[in-house]
């Protein structure tokens, strides 16, 4: 069975001078236009919370828009698109990384995309262009290529080897009709394979090998907040373990805390490391609870919570600085596509599939299947640690 998840895709449009060229009437940069704007249209009418952003490169990379789903706002964009340069592919392909990783830095379980077309040439820029392509791959980033032009030269078809790299798609066209409705062929959703067992799917797919580069350390406390803190006043309570002392080995917060970069959210590095143990990203790789934005434990910290025995002594040891219980609320599915949140467990979004279940205490949710496991684990909320009634 077939998966369609939400996709976040960057159109990387080559607004080089070389697009400005009439064998394409009236020249090839509208007929492009024109593709993308097919693309976009037939995008949103497939799934409206999928995501695009407009980028164009030339002189010079330049954001047409952030990401959205807003069709006018996209196609609106469209007219600030100008012709200059040379167009140096291996910027407007680095700038899209940045974008979407920022994208996967704030929540998982989507689909990234990068859409380029383009006319250009570029031996010139194979060494450079590889390393991009390289992180692509690394990051489980699909890149589709539409490509231009009356004559296909060809060291040209290092543009197909990319698509094929990434296990993207890439097309060739030499006439405007058939390149304008390229657009809606580009537009189709990436499909996921799914395995019987949806959560050895989702550990499967976590561990893609760059993942561990892209994840933020957590933020030290700045000298004032330190001292602040050791001074008796504004001491912090850990959002795992709901304490100040750390449970591992009883520091106060200020000697061994840290904070989320994002949400400024405050972590034991001892707690964060044990989270971290149990989540799909790696050794040392997690989310935060809250804002879901991916963090990383130091290496040593985590050599240091070998010594617990096992992950579910591990989260016993979190459990018992929190007392509270809790229920687990089963959601209509009626109300499943309203919830702009991820699952708790496996930071993965909710398409419907299963059934999903919301913590009365503190509001997180759940995957059936995902709560299954958790309470096998030890029957507390993975969010706020109360224990499960």
């Amino acid at each position: 069975m077939d998966e369609y998840k939400i996709e976040d895709t960057v159109v990387l449009i080559d607004c080089s001078r070389s697009m400005i060229r009439t064998d394409f009437k009236p020249r090839r940069l509208i007929v492009a236009l024109k593709t993308i704007k097919n693309f976009i249209t037939t995008k949103l009418s497939f799934d409206p919370k999928d995501q695009i952003m407009l980028i164009s490169y030339g002189n010079r990379t330049k954001k047409l828009s952030p990401f959205s789903n807003e069709e006018k706002t996209l196609l609106e964009s469209l007219k600030s698109v100008d012709i200059s340069g040379t167009g140096d592919l291996d910027e407007g392909l680095a700038f899209a990384l940045q974008m979407l990783v920022n994208e996967m830095r704030k929540i998982g379980g989507k689909i990234q995309r990068i859409f380029i077309i383009t006319d250009g040439k570029i031996e010139e820029e194979r060494p450079k262009l590889q390393k991009m392509v390289d992180v692509a791959q690394g990051l489980g980033i699909f890149i589709d290529i539409c490509q231009i032009g009356k004559r296909l030269h060809y060291q040209e078809n290092f543009l197909k080897v990319i698509s094929q790299k990434t296990k993207g798609e890439y097309g060739y066209f030499n006439n405007s009709k058939a390149l304008i409705n390229a657009g809606k062929s580009f537009a189709s959703k990436k499909n996921v394979k799914r395995s019987s067992d949806y959560l050895a799917q989702e550990e499967e797919k976590g561990k893609a090998p760059l993942v561990d580069d892209i994840a933020v350390e957590l933020r030290r406390p700045t000298l004032s907040e330190m001292k602040l803190m050791a001074s008796g006043k504004g001491q912090e309570k850990c959002q795992i373990c709901h304490s100040i002392k750390n449970p591992i080995n009883n520091a106060d917060f200020y000697a061994s805390g840290r904070y989320c970069p994002s949400c400024g959210r405050p972590y034991h590095l001892h707690c964060a490391a044990l989270w971290a143990k149990k989540s799909d990203y790696g050794e040392s790789i997690f989310r935060c609870p809250f804002c879901y934005f991916l963090l990383k434990v130091p290496l040593s910290i985590m050599k240091m919570v070998e010594n617990v025995e096992s992950e579910t002594e591990g989260i016993k040891i979190l459990d018992d600085f929190n007392g509270k219980t809790t229920k687990m609320v089963k959601i209509s599915s009626s109300k499943v596509d309203d919830i702009d949140e991820s699952c708790s467990y496996c930071r993965n979004i909710f398409i419907g599939d299963y059934e999903v279940f919301r913590c009365q205490n503190c509001g997180a949710y759940y995957h059936e299947p995902c709560l299954n496991k958790m309470y096998n684990e030890n029957k507390s909320c993975r969010n706020c640690g109360a224990i499960i009634e």
